[in-house]
Parts: C-alpha cells; structure tokens; sequence
C-alpha cells in the first residue's frame, strides 16, 4: 500500500509503531460515545495491530492514518475492511478524525478511500455511523447513494464507487491531487 495524497492531507498505512496514536484516538472523550470501547491499556491496540497487519497482508483489510502535509502531524484513521472479493464490496470504519484536522480532512479522506477501494478492484463501500452521531451521519448521507440497512445502533449506507465518481467525487475532486510529491516518486 502507498500513501494518497489529497491537498492537506494524506492517507498512510499504520504501523505497529502508531499504536499510541491510535488507541488516543479511541479514548479521546469526543470519540468514545460512538466508538465500539477498547481497553485502556495501548499496549492492548498494538497486539490488534499486530495481528491486524495479517489481514492486510491477506489482503482482508486496509487500515490509514491520516496525516496533515504541512506539519506531518497525524490527525485521524479511516479503515476498510469486511473485504468480500467475490461481490466487490467493502467496508469503511475506524474514520475518526481528532482537533488537529484540517478544515478538509474529512472530504479529502473519503475521496482518496474511494480512490484506493476503485484502485483494488471494489465497486461498492458500505459505511456507516452511530444512530445518535448525527453531523457523521449527515455527511455520510451526503456522500452515498442508497441506504444499505440498520441495526439497533448504527445506520449503514451504500457507496457505488462509479456513480461516486461522477457525483459527489466530480463535483469535489478538486480536494484532492492526482499526482504524488517529487519526495515519494
């Protein structure tokens, strides 16, 4: 996996040695009411995330940090995972975004998942939020096409990459930059 460049930030894949980062973003009070809890122990999200590069490494799942350009500081994750293959669908979770964020963090994350989910082959994203996560769930309404289902406390919703493509992806592409930064080429 190779990082996504967007204007202000950047998708990364995480490393065993982010595990600080990312259990503080589980744990930050703004996060935990609509956060599946982990345990207080960091230690506990690096054995996840040993085990986690596993599945990346099966191809099951792709977990990004995002990180600002201008400062190199992390200021959110977002995760696929659920990977089915055979029906070009997956999921998109772990999307957290914490104070430091750039005013286009969310949008520029979102279009470059997009980028990366049409980049290995999948047609559809299934994303979803907290019933009572109301600006998420509002965003996430804006973004995809069709209510995909529900359960007891969250609300999933259906991307259609190429229909993304030419909507909402078009009409906000320039979020983002094609072209990678001489530095990484």
């Amino acid at each position: 996996m190779q990082n996504k460049y967007g204007k202000t930030i950047l998708l990364r894949p995480v490393e065993v040695s982010d595990y600080e980062f990312v259990h503080s973003l589980r744990v930050a009070p703004k996060s935990t009411q609509f956060l599946t809890p982990v345990d207080n122990d960091p230690l506990q999200q690096k054995v996840w995330l040993e085990e986690y590069k596993n599945r990346e490494a099966a191809g099951l799942e792709y977990y990004f940090l995002i990180q600002r350009q201008d400062n190199q500081q992390l200021v959110g994750s977002l995760r696929a995972y659920k990977m089915d293959k055979e029906k070009s669908i997956g999921h998109a979770g772990s999307w957290i975004l914490n104070e430091n964020k750039t005013m286009t963090s969310a949008i520029e994350s979102i279009l470059l998942m997009v980028d990366f989910m049409e980049e290995i082959g999948y047609r559809y994203i299934v994303i979803d939020a907290r019933k009572d996560n109301k600006p998420a769930l509002r965003f996430i309404k804006k973004i995809s096409q069709s209510f995909y289902s529900e359960d007891e406390t969250n609300e999933y919703y259906l991307i259609d990459v190429p229909v993304m493509k030419e909507t909402f992806y078009k009409d906000n592409q320039h979020f983002i930059t094609p072209d990678v930064p001489e530095k990484d080429a």
